[in-house]
C-alpha cells in the first residue's frame, strides 16, 4: 500500500511537513478506491447489520447504503441492490445513490448488455 518512496521522494524521512503529510493522505486515499464487484444477498445483509446503515435511500427494487466508518479520508464502503442483484466498492462517502446506482450501470451492468449482442 503505502511507501516512502511513493509518497516521500527525500532520501531524508525525519524531513516531514504539510505538503508531505497532504501528500501521504491523498495517495492513501486513492489507493482506497475499488471497482465494483457484485456480491451475494448475505454479503449484503451482512454489511447491513455490521454497523448502522449511513445514507440508506432507494426503494424495494433500487437502494444503497454506505457504512458509516471511514476507510480512509472520506472513502467508505458503499453497498447497492439493484433489481435482485447486490454490489459493493469504496468511493467517496458523499456520493449520491443517483450516482451510485449510475457508477454500477456503468461498470458492470452496460457492459453485460453490450457482450450479449
Amino acid at each position: 500500500m503505502y511507501t516512502p518512496e511513493v509518497i516521500h521522494s527525500n532520501a531524508d524521512r525525519f524531513q516531514w511537513n504539510a505538503e508531505a503529510e497532504a501528500a501521504y493522505w491523498a495517495q492513501c486515499e486513492k489507493i482506497a478506491y475499488t471497482d465494483v464487484s457484485e456480491i451475494t444477498l448475505t454479503a449484503f445483509m451482512d454489511a447491513i447489520s455490521l454497523m448502522y446503515p449511513k445514507d440508506w435511500q432507494g426503494d424495494a427494487h433500487c437502494e444503497s447504503f454506505k457504512l458509516a466508518e471511514m476507510v480512509c479520508g472520506d472513502v467508505t464502503d458503499i453497498y447497492a441492490k439493484i433489481g435482485e442483484r447486490y454490489f459493493t466498492f469504496r468511493d467517496k462517502a458523499t456520493m449520491m445513490h443517483a450516482a451510485i446506482v449510475n457508477r454500477i450501470n456503468k461498470e458492470v451492468l452496460s457492459r453485460e448488455t453490450v457482450l450479449q449482442k
